[in-house]
């Protein structure tokens, strides 16, 4: 299944507003990923560029949570850093 970059922002946003608070964070995580997604485009077997786009390639929704799942617990932890070196 693949995501225009667009999408899959838009999804993992949702689940993130879902917990109280997070807006500030929840803008950081579409910042950082975007840096990610330019820094990685040629790199990463997920991000697929086609017709002129950007897709990112995903099993099913459930990894959309766990995307989401992953940066809050990476939050939590101080672990920010390490997220987006294992994303």
């Amino acid at each position: 299944m693949k995501l225009t970059i667009e999408e899959l922002i838009e999804n993992v946003k949702d689940e993130l507003l879902c917990y109280e608070n997070m807006e500030e964070p929840t803008q950081r995580w579409e910042d950082e990923f975007r840096s990610w997604v330019e820094r990685n485009k040629d790199r990463n077997k997920d991000l697929v560029v086609e017709h002129g786009g950007v897709f990112f390639k995903i099993q099913d929704e459930e990894e959309i949570f766990e995307i989401a799942n992953s940066y809050m617990d990476a939050l939590d932890e101080g672990s920010v850093k390490q997220y987006w070196e294992k994303f």
